[in-house]
């Protein structure tokens, strides 16, 4: 009996030696994340030392503040941008993420950078645009500083009924910890980048579900986002994100500047009825649904363009020059699948 339970353990000591070793060469191989590329754009100084990277393209105002979702970069807007020729806007990297100064930031501090990157820019009475967790902070924002904004366009929006999930929140934490110090160093030796790799083409797939994952997002989220400081962003974003929305949702009816919601009918992480209640509770707001998943300004870039036009355009809001404005923009060859 002894003899047979020695065996036995020898046996499952090997086993644990193989899957480990297995493990470990997947994650130097298949899980391997390419190399963080070298920054593009500009760089403004916010207070704290937080250095904030952004995107512009000259023209003229009302500007165009574009901001990203939970994660994401500037270049999440390029496919609108190349639609404003013309239009003075400015993507940027969310403080913690892409090349802006990483780590976790609080929702306050989102919103200050905000109103640092208006003054610091010049940008006046600016449009914001906000994707998911962005669409979050520019309504945040609206609340808080109304005479700031022009204009809200608001892509697959964080709002209403949106939550993270329990897994999502577990997720978050076991992020947290593995990305403690040491830990972190040890975790990307042994399986972390494998971890990260398969979570990421799992969010994106959903994400861009039903069209297929755009491949230059999901290289920008291997090579950008899932790296240290990004990573500590995304978790405490994730882990806070329940309760700022349903602080933002306490005042959204005090909200009337103009905005547009955009809202993908097969999203599937802000489910189409949030949208749809969100431009509901708005007083000024107009709703757009488009085919598709959350990444709509992927696949939508020209929905989105001609929101962004019809607030900028002078004089009072007029949501049906929204649709008039897309079938502009289609009929000069732009598709919503380009």
């Amino acid at each position: 009996m002894v003899l047979r339970r020695a065996l036995t353990g020898r046996v499952l000591l090997r086993v644990a030696a193989a899957v480990v070793a297995i493990v470990i060469a997947l994650n130097w191989t298949y899980g391997r994340l390419p190399p963080t590329p070298r920054p593009t754009g500009s760089f403004v100084q916010l207070a704290g030392g937080l250095r904030l990277r952004y995107l512009e393209r000259p023209g003229a105002s009302p500007a165009v503040l574009l901001i990203h979702g939970l994660p994401g970069t500037a270049e999440d807007w390029n496919g609108v941008t190349a639609l404003l020729p013309g239009r003075r806007t400015i993507a940027i990297d969310r403080p913690g993420y892409g090349f802006s100064t990483g780590g976790y930031f609080t929702f306050p501090r989102q919103l200050q950078a905000i109103q640092e990157v208006i003054d610091k820019l010049h940008l006046g009475r600016a449009i914001l645009v906000g994707h998911s967790y962005g669409g979050a902070i520019s309504l945040g924002f609206a609340e808080r500083h109304p005479g700031e904004v022009r204009g809200l366009v608001l892509v697959d929006a964080a709002a209403t009924c949106t939550r993270n999930s329990a897994f999502a929140r577990d997720q978050a934490r076991l992020v947290e910890a593995v990305e403690l110090p040491v830990l972190s160093q040890i975790a990307d030796v042994t399986f972390s980048q494998l971890l990260r790799k398969v979570s990421a083409e799992r969010g994106d797939s959903e994400a861009f579900d039903p069209a297929p994952v755009a491949p230059a997002h999901m290289h920008r989220v291997l090579a950008i986002n899932m790296k240290h400081g990004n990573l500590e962003a995304w978790a405490g974003e994730t882990l806070a994100a329940n309760g700022v929305i349903e602080g933002i949702d306490r005042g959204l009816r005090g909200i009337a500047v103009p905005a547009v919601v955009i809202q993908g009918e097969q999203d599937k992480l802000v489910h189409p009825p949030c949208g749809r209640r969100l431009a509901a509770t708005l007083p000024n707001a107009r709703l757009q649904m488009v085919s598709g998943g959350h990444m709509a300004l992927y696949t939508h870039p020209h929905v989105v363009a001609a929101a962004v036009q019809a607030l900028a355009g002078g004089g009072s809001f007029h949501p049906h020059a929204i649709p008039a404005a897309t079938r502009a923009l289609a009929g000069a060859g732009y598709s919503s699948h380009r």
